[in-house]
């Protein structure tokens, strides 16, 4: 499964009643717990490094803008400037049809991985990832113990 394939999964796949909006953080760590929790290797997938807020690779960056360019997804910014990603019509057609060649233990898993992520907040997200694979903070700017006092 090609990797852009799953993040176009990732933003059409529903977490409760209705799909949202998704952060570039949001998207960055679901993709890496999604990486993790399948074992998919690094020649496969997106290769992620020890960042400034925990795991991170560019290539998802660089992703969401051709996928952007292509028409599939758009952004919507929010009243204090962050850019928040969601699916076009034209990218929901593209999902429906790449959920036709998706097994079942993708989607759950990817589904799962984003209800998971979307019910925490920024400061939860983070304790969470790092909690699970604390060799993904050692350059992080955040220091949770602080965060928590």
């Amino acid at each position: 499964m090609k990797r852009k394939d799953v993040l176009i999964l990732l933003l059409h796949l529903p977490t409760g009643a209705q799909k949202q909006l998704m952060s570039p953080i949001q998207i960055m760590k679901s993709l890496f717990l999604f990486k993790m929790e399948m074992k998919l290797p690094d020649t496969d997938f997106y290769k992620f490094e020890p960042y400034l807020y925990g795991p991170c690779s560019f290539d998802v960056y660089l992703d969401l803008i051709e996928l952007k360019n292509e028409g599939i997804i758009d952004t919507e910014l929010s009243p204090w400037g962050w850019k928040y990603y969601r699916l076009t019509s034209k990218g929901e057609k593209v999902a429906n049809e790449i959920i036709e060649n998706t097994s079942k233990e993708v989607l759950n898993e990817l589904k799962s991985i984003k209800k998971l992520v979307m019910s925490k907040n920024f400061i939860e997200l983070l304790k969470y990832v790092y909690a699970k694979y604390p060799e993904y903070a050692k350059n992080s700017i955040i220091n949770l113990e602080v965060v928590e006092k």
